[in-house]
């Protein structure tokens, strides 16, 4: 999949509604092989240029902080981030296309207040227009642990509800395995704390020994070589004393008090 992602023809077919920064749909195409049609499959482009100026990121960075979150997760083995490439050619990060899978359960619901099932867990009580409440929560399974760890190992300042999607690509061999995915990772890595996130069911919670694992192998640095490319010097040595520090506090964090723990809109 990487390997098309990387080389294959690329043809956008509009651009995605509703998303704050320039992304496209696309087909991608890889070459015929003897006479039978390539493989396709569709993804996602966002392109450095289209990218909208933030006061906390620097400029131009977005698409290739895209291509870090995957690195990340590719390289430690946690697979929850899409196949995900640079395309210097197109100026951008290309993501495979997460079909979602309208029969499974979603990792984030808008629930009643009081009476939540013991396998969620809520996160803010919030007031509709028309003057009832709802509660954000999320679903407490391994899959959904496994990115609010990955979050806050990136330190992702944008984890909303919507960014979770639990379903499968498309590719010539049929889909994929029906998981949750994260999507929208562009707004990590930043060098001072931003964590913003919607899974906080798992704060305070003791690490779990493959998450030191995990922690470790960032903490000492064996991501660089794959993060240098798409991050800065200082920005992959914050993620290793990031990984180091959550090592020595053995847990997951606490929501802060002194800024904005949740993003806004949290769906």
């Amino acid at each position: 999949m990487l390997g098309l992602l990387s080389a294959g023809t690329v043809y956008v077919l509009g651009r995605m509604p509703g998303a704050s920064n320039e992304t496209h749909l696309c087909a991608v195409a890889g070459s015929p092989a003897q006479g039978a049609a390539g493989p396709v499959v569709r993804a996602v482009l966002k392109t450095r240029a289209g990218e909208r100026a933030l006061p906390d990121f620097p400029a131009g960075t977005l698409s290739h902080r895209e291509v870090a979150a995957f690195e990340v997760s590719h390289a430690l083995g946690l697979d929850v981030v899409p196949p995900t490439v640079w395309r210097s050619d197109l100026g951008g990060s290309l993501q495979i296309f997460v079909e979602t899978d309208p029969a499974a359960d979603p990792a984030v619901v808008l629930a009643p207040p009081g009476g939540l099932p013991r396998d969620l867990a809520p996160v803010l009580r919030a007031e509709l227009a028309g003057g009832g409440e709802v509660v954000l929560a999320h679903a407490l399974t391994p899959a959904v642990r496994r990115i609010a760890f990955f979050d806050v190992l990136i330190d992702n300042a944008d984890r909303k509800g919507g960014h979770l999607l639990t379903g499968a690509w498309l590719a010539g061999d049929g889909p994929h395995e029906v998981r949750v995915h994260g999507i929208d990772n562009g707004l990590a890595f930043n060098t001072v704390p931003t964590l913003r996130t919607v899974l906080w069911g798992y704060a305070g919670e003791p690490l779990t020994d493959e998450e030191r694992h995990w922690a470790s192998r960032t903490a000492h640095g064996e991501l660089d070589a794959v993060l240098a490319p798409h991050l800065g010097a200082e920005e992959r040595r914050v993620l290793a004393l990031r990984a180091a520090g959550l090592l020595q506090r053995g847990r997951m964090p606490e929501p802060p008090r002194n800024r904005r723990a949740v993003p806004w809109p949290p769906l």
